[in-house]
């Protein structure tokens, strides 16, 4: 019975990792948070959290964030088998958005975002669009409740989360290809004559509602504990349209009472606003105050 949990952790670590080349196929990226946990009073507790993201396979920053929530138990059984919490963030998220290229034509099976020499070498018309910075504020209201049975403890947590973005001016180039008889070689040679604007992007907001079932295992005599959650993302802007979905898995383990880690390996189906779909790990360091 003793090598069951260590086989348990094993066996999670594997089909983490061993699925990086399945779920991988999109971008890699890495997600970093640390942060500081007070309690208040009993069951209520303050959190600050910075966290970076990388993306592209390490190569591009996603994002970096500042955040601040409050917690409170609104409810535990007598066992402390079951519990309810409520839960209140705001987060300031600035976000690297890369440059981009547009095609811009009447033909619909050039792609976009290749190359700008793919658009030059056949003449064909595109906008390039600069990197750009992003401030966005996101509201964050959750409910969660746990069960514990035996050394498994069930999660759910519903999560509606507002966000709205500043308006950020960035400058667009729009190439436009003609072409001119060249006595010469006697053909047509084609020119580009770009014209760079500043152009407006961001300010818009959204809404979502973040459905999540999770479960995590204590393994005895061990600090290393795994979880693994599905996460859904709905948008309550677009009567609750399917936005993306979420597979988390990972460990969870303390030091000194004080020092909480975790390391997961996380997979999204879909690119939105928030994050590109692929693959990431996340690595997050808590200090209990």
């Amino acid at each position: 019975m003793r090598i069951f949990p260590r086989t348990v952790l094993i066996c999670t670590v594997l089909a983490m990792f061993g699925s990086l080349p399945v779920f991988g196929q999109n971008t890699f990226g890495l997600w970093t948070g640390v942060g500081v946990e007070k309690k208040i009073s009993k069951g209520t507790n303050l959190d600050l959290e910075v966290q970076y993201r990388l993306t592209d396979y390490l190569k591009a920053t996603d994002r970096w964030s500042t955040g601040i929530s409050f917690s409170k138990r609104l409810y535990r059984n007598f066992d402390k088998t079951f519990n309810i919490k409520a839960a209140a963030e705001y987060k300031f998220i600035r976000v690297l958005n890369p440059e981009s290229v547009k095609y811009k034509g009447e033909l619909y099976d050039i792609p976009d975002n290749q190359d700008p020499e793919y658009y030059i070498d056949g003449g064909h018309d595109y906008n390039f669009t600069e990197s750009y910075w992003e401030n966005k504020h996101r509201f964050i209201a959750s409910l969660q409740s746990a069960l514990e049975v035996g050394r498994f403890k069930f999660s759910l947590r519903e999560n509606f989360q507002y966000t709205f973005s500043d308006s950020v001016e960035t400058s667009r180039t729009q190439h436009r290809f003609y072409a001119e008889y060249d006595p010469e070689i006697d053909d047509f040679v084609a020119f580009d004559s770009p014209v760079t604007e500043n152009v407006w992007k961001g300010g818009g907001d959204k809404s979502v509602l973040r459905s999540r079932i999770g479960v995590d295992y204590d393994i005895p005599n061990w600090k290393y504990n795994p979880f693994a959650s599905f996460e859904l993302f709905n948008r309550t802007d677009r009567k609750l349209a399917l936005d993306k979905t979420r597979l988390t898995a990972g460990v969870e383990f303390t030091f000194a009472n004080r020092h909480n880690f975790k390391i997961a390996y996380l997979w999204q189906d879909r690119t939105d606003e928030d994050e590109p779909s692929g693959s990431a790990i996340s690595i997050n360091y808590k200090f209990e105050l």
